[in-house]
């Protein structure tokens, strides 16, 4: 692997378990990385999350401004500037759009009843303002039972197909092994990508975005328009070897 300008990483089941905390060796890496090219985090998980679980254990680093995170899959976008974290753009969802996705999401589950009665975890609709997030198994379910409850990504799929009918003004892309993630039209991890390419004066084709949903209708596989260079990952460990491959590739 070449050394890229930019290095992108996707956050569940690429940096951590699905709704987990990171493993300790996962953030020393990314410290270690940060120190020798910037780094950025997109996600489908809110700010506060990855402020707790990743900002707060690299806010020493000397580079912490290099540091670009994009929640909510990329609605927003916080850089570090004058010792804080500010809000360099914000595509939020006004009351009314959430109110209609919710609707939507529940039309869509009863009509094609793709989730049955799961005997312990329940789907949950969560509302980050900015995009909308459907957790089919919760949150609280094993990774094992994650896994198991989609591998194909065929129930999603099915329910996806029927969003998109009722609701096409927006975004709507799986992530992970058992969510989907909704937010305005073209408001995905493509558009964060060529938002930090213009920011940084780097073209897209010299960084790498390494994450786990770059199958067909994953909401990492948008960013392949964009020319950057992909790793897919099967979860975390698999991405310490990336993380491993490109200190090494990026040594000074």
């Amino acid at each position: 692997m070449n050394c890229p300008r930019v290095a992108i990483f996707d956050l569940d089941d690429t940096l951590a378990e699905s709704f987990q905390p990171p493993m300790p060796e996962m953030v020393e890496k990314l410290g270690a990385l940060l120190e020798r090219i910037p780094l950025a985090i997109m996600t489908a998980a809110g700010f506060p999350r990855i402020r707790d679980q990743f900002v707060s254990h690299l806010a020493h680093s000397p580079h912490i401004s290099q540091f670009y995170i994009f929640p909510n899959s990329t609605a927003e976008c916080y850089v570090h500037e004058n010792g804080s974290w500010n809000i360099a753009y914000s595509l939020g969802l006004s009351e009314a759009d959430r109110e209609t996705i919710r609707e939507a999401i529940r039309e869509s589950l009863a009509e094609t009843g793709v989730l049955g009665e799961h005997p312990e975890h329940k789907p949950m609709i969560i509302d980050r303002d900015a995009q909308i997030a459907l957790a089919t198994i919760g949150l609280d379910a094993s990774f094992e039972e994650k896994k198991a409850w989609d591998p194909d990504q065929a129930k999603r799929k099915k329910l996806t197909a029927v969003l998109e009918k009722k609701i096409p003004q927006f975004e709507i892309l799986m992530g992970g092994m058992t969510t989907i993630d909704i937010t305005h039209r073209g408001v995905n991890k493509a558009y964060g990508v060529n938002w930090l390419s213009k920011k940084l004066g780097i073209p897209a084709a010299e960084m790498v975005y390494v994450g786990d949903a770059l199958y067909p209708g994953g909401n990492d596989e948008v960013v392949k328009a964009t020319g950057i260079a992909v790793r897919s990952v099967s979860g975390p460990p698999e991405t310490l070897t990336v993380l491993d491959e490109l200190l090494l590739a990026c040594r000074v």
